[in-house]
């Protein structure tokens, strides 16, 4: 999240381009952390680590 607070200081003239900015980023963290968890368990099963 620095990330997000240095494009906000940055963007603090336009409040409205705050709002969205941050929202995207959190949209984006959560789209993120689903692909993980699917790729991360595809792997487990190619690895044969996971019963069928």
């Amino acid at each position: 999240m620095i990330f997000t607070g240095i494009i906000c200081a940055t963007l603090s003239q336009e409040p409205n381009l705050v709002h969205i900015v941050q929202g995207t980023i959190a949209a984006a963290a959560i789209i993120n952390e689903f692909i993980a968890v699917l790729v991360a368990k595809k792997g487990f099963e190619l690895a044969g680590e996971m019963n069928a």
